[in-house]
């Protein structure tokens, strides 16, 4: 029983070995896999080896040298867009006469007044993007 388990795991490790290129395939003349002449042709025979250089994506990359930290332009932005956008809620909810002139007005909305909305917010969103892109442009160095 044990002879058989040894076999099938010597079998089992070759076709590892093979599958996963860990030593080199034997041709059809040198015989199978456990004849005597293979052990010594495969012990004998170069395996394949890597590359001596590294590749160009894991080498350094000349870095310049900063004289000052990088801005973070989009993060700042935002960061501004959301504190003003709080500030406003926070104004216009603490406030009775505020809120009720908000809701009364977010009710009366149509279809037209929605797509004016629309419009605004998506044209608030293009100038935040475009002012990060203007800034980052500005600040860049070259």
């Amino acid at each position: 029983m044990s002879d058989e388990k040894n076999t099938q795991d010597a079998q089992s490790t070759e076709r590892v070995e093979e599958l996963f290129a860990t030593r080199p395939y034997e041709s059809a003349s040198e015989g199978p896999a456990g004849a005597a002449s293979s052990d010594a042709a495969s012990a004998t025979a170069p395996t394949a080896t890597l590359p001596d250089a590294e590749p160009a994506w894991l080498q350094p990359r000349e870095r310049t040298e900063r004289t000052s930290p990088r801005i973070r332009w989009g993060g700042i932005v935002w960061g501004l867009v959301f504190a003003a956008t709080g500030w406003f809620a926070l104004w216009t909810m603490f406030a009775a006469g505020r809120r009720r002139a908000f809701s009364e007005w977010i009710l009366t909305l149509d279809g037209g007044g929605w797509a004016v909305v629309a419009a605004f917010a998506i044209g608030g969103l293009l100038l935040v993007v475009g002012l990060i892109a203007g800034l980052r442009a500005a600040t860049r160095q070259r």
